[in-house]
């Protein structure tokens, strides 16, 4: 039986309900509320793109503000997905939060184009390049070429990582049994089977015949090659991109209306393909005279190499000359000339020409009075002419160049000369000898001989030494003017020493020097002379002091040496007195003194006070004495062109003859007797006059 509750029943029964639902929210809403008071900041979840690095602090705040971990999150694997609890710290203090790393980002790479022989395979990595991801990738294909099938493919990569994402990758694939095309230059070899074919491990052969492509010849052939059982194809293009190498004349002859060829002015040219001449501009074959013509040479590909000639126009032909010493006459090049043209009427008026070097040469010339150019090109078609003397010699140990055997070697051109037959320079007796010699065209001369090998036993000569004087205290040049001569050795083989131990520069006195001068073959000569040591009368100070003073009034700073030397002579000639009272012991810088200081005294007197100033101003300076009983004194000077004559006496011959620097030759012409001198004794003088410089 069912009982129907009254109204008063469900009175009494509803706030009982209602306290329960009350009681049901505030046991949900009281947690909330204190969850979402607790977390006001902090996100309690973040879900963290996979990125092997951990989130910062501010991506777990809900404002994005700034944060901070807790504790270390490096103990956390970042580079794996999962869930990581962290302790992140807000304004609110630290929370506990919960990071979900999580991988959506499928992987991606860039597609790589392969180039495969047909013998090769790769694998699906080796179609991409630049993988990117944070896990694992698998490479597989999605579609792959027809591996040993020659053609062109396209490839699918598929990329799939550890979560599941996947990406594709879009690849090219070409499989080759040839090269498509080889390039080769005109001329070269066609190259073995291995230039054709795409790879080193490929094994091929070539079906074409290569006798059956000419690759001098530009353009592009077929050639077939067979690899794995099949026949591929490659474009062989043969190519010329290398101009011709060409050497063009110099110079040419153009009679006037007759053209030249163009390739007549080209000496060489070569190039792998055929070659074609023209000129790159018309010359003017009518206007005598020189022009400059340029010659363009091409080859089969287009390349050009242009080169420019000198060409002579005229109406005297070239001819050819015998060297000699004699000018050239009009006369016989104008019957040269009818030999060449019998038509040639002509009278030749040549300028002055003697063909003594070799080589081509134009000289100015007229016809009948009009000018004109004669190429003569000089040649020497005669032998060398050689002959010994009657009676050659030459020393044991003492090897000779072959022209020093000979008497004669004359020619018209420079001559090298060579042994036939060399004697054996360590034995004596008479022995065979031979020489020849080329001249510059090329003719050659040889001639025998006999030649007396003997040993040398003459002593040596020793020039240039004489007794002479010096100053307590002076430094001696015991070899400035010494040298040596021999019949068999040069003067530098000579060993030349000095004996100077009996001297003692700080005493005054005579003292004895022996010179000693061994030769090659042990031949020995001495010579002793003394050194007398003076006590100086005169300092230097004082001495110098005077001549400059004097110096300062003859003589200026721009003045070359040569117009210094030439002051001193006329300021000594023009105002010194001649007296015979000269002093002429070997004091000289006292009689220097009383020179520059009274201007009166002798020869030696004049000359010493000549070499005070002289040598003040840089010239270097010598007495001479006369090689006669009467007794007279002058100067050798160098002022850096050799050694020349220096007498400023304005008495007796130099008066008349103003002896300044004249070379030996000049002062035996003039007076043999009143400057001749012992050569010997000095050194060896200038043999061409002085030239003056103002």
């Amino acid at each position: 039986m069912i009982v129907e509750e009254t109204r008063e029943q469900q009175a009494h029964r509803t706030p009982w309900r209602q306290l329960v639902l009350i009681g049901l929210i505030l046991l949900i809403a009281v947690p909330a509320l204190a969850f979402s008071l607790l977390y006001r900041q902090v996100r309690p979840v973040t879900v963290w793109e996979l990125s092997g690095s951990c989130p910062p602090a501010s991506a777990l705040l809900k404002d994005g503000g700034e944060g901070t971990y807790a504790f270390d999150t490096g103990k956390i694997d970042w580079t794996r997905t999962g869930d990581a609890w962290v302790l992140v710290s807000g304004s609110d203090g630290p929370r506990i939060a919960l990071v979900r790393v999580r991988d959506t980002t499928a992987p991606s790479a860039r597609g790589v184009e392969q180039v495969l022989g047909v013998d090769e395979e790769l694998g699906p990595d080796a179609f991409i390049a630049d993988l990117a991801d944070q896990q694992l990738v698998g490479v597989s294909f999605e579609t792959a070429p027809a591996f040993h099938t020659a053609g062109g493919y396209e490839v699918v990569i598929r990329l799939e990582d550890l979560s599941g994402n996947v990406s594709f990758v879009k690849a090219a694939c070409t499989i080759l049994g040839a090269v498509p095309r080889l390039d080769l230059e005109a001329g070269d070899d066609l190259p073995p089977v291995k230039a054709f074919l795409p790879n080193d491990t490929l094994e091929g052969r070539l079906v074409t015949d290569p006798a059956s492509i000419d690759t001098t010849v530009p353009g592009v052939y077929t050639v077939e090659v067979e690899a794995l059982g099949r026949v591929y194809e490659t474009a062989l293009v043969v190519r010329d991109t290398v101009a011709p190498v060409c050497a063009f004349r110099e110079t040419a002859y153009a009679f006037p209306g007759e053209p030249l060829d163009p390739e007549s002015l080209v000496e060489s040219a070569q190039d792998a393909t055929a070659l074609s001449f023209d000129f790159a501009e018309a010359p003017d074959w009518e206007r005598e005279g020189y022009e400059d013509v340029q010659v363009a040479v091409a080859d089969a590909g287009g390349n050009r190499t242009v080169g420019t000639v000198s060409v002579l126009t005229s109406r005297l032909r070239p001819l050819v000359w015998e060297a000699g010493t004699q000018p050239v006459a009009g006369a016989a090049v104008a019957a040269r000339q009818r030999e060449l043209d019998d038509s040639f009427t002509g009278e030749v008026v040549l300028d002055s020409f003697v063909p003594r070097t070799l080589g081509s040469f134009d000289v100015n010339a007229q016809v009948d009075g009009a000018p004109c150019v004669q190429r003569i090109e000089v040649v020497d078609t005669t032998a060398p002419r050689l002959a010994f003397p009657a009676n050659p010699q030459a020393f044991l140990d003492h090897p000779k160049a072959p022209e020093q055997l000979l008497d004669r070697a004359e020619d018209m051109t420079e001559l090298t000369f060579s042994y036939t037959t060399e004697p054996d320079w360590t034995k004596t007796g008479y022995q065979s000898v031979g020489v020849a010699a080329v001249d510059a065209a090329g003719n050659r001369t040889a001639i025998v001989g006999t030649v007396q090998v003997v040993k040398d036993m003459i002593r040596p000569q020793i020039l240039g030494i004489k007794n002479w004087y010096a100053y307590v205290g002076d430094t001696v040049a015991y070899f400035a003017t010494v040298r040596v001569t021999d019949n068999a050795d040069a003067p530098e083989e000579v060993k030349l020493t000095v004996d100077n131990s009996a001297v003692d520069m700080y005493r005054a006195g005579a003292y004895p020097v022996i010179y000693r001068a061994e030769d090659r073959s042990g031949n020995v000569a001495e010579r002793q002379v003394y050194l007398y040591v003076l006590k100086q009368s005169v300092s230097d100070e004082k001495l110098n002091a005077k001549a400059d003073e004097i110096l300062a009034k003859i003589v200026t700073d721009d003045m070359t040496p040569g117009q210094k030397a030439y002051a001193i002579y006329c300021y000594i000639y023009d105002n010194y007195h001649y007296s015979a009272s000269s002093d002429k012991r070997w004091d000289w810088k006292q009689e220097a003194w009383r020179g520059l200081t009274r201007q009166r005294g002798g020869c030696y007197t004049f000359c010493a006070a000549a070499k005070a100033l002289l040598e003040r101003t840089g010239a270097q300076a010598m007495f001479v004495t006369r090689n006669s009983g009467i007794r007279h004194d002058w100067l050798l000077v160098n002022v850096g062109t050799g050694w020349y004559h220096f007498d400023p006496l304005n008495s007796g011959p130099s008066a008349r003859y103003r002896c300044f620097m004249l070379s030996t030759k000049e002062v035996e012409t003039i007076y043999p007797f009143f400057w001749r001198f012992n050569e010997k004794l000095y050194p060896t003088t200038a043999t061409e006059p002085f030239v003056k410089d103002w």
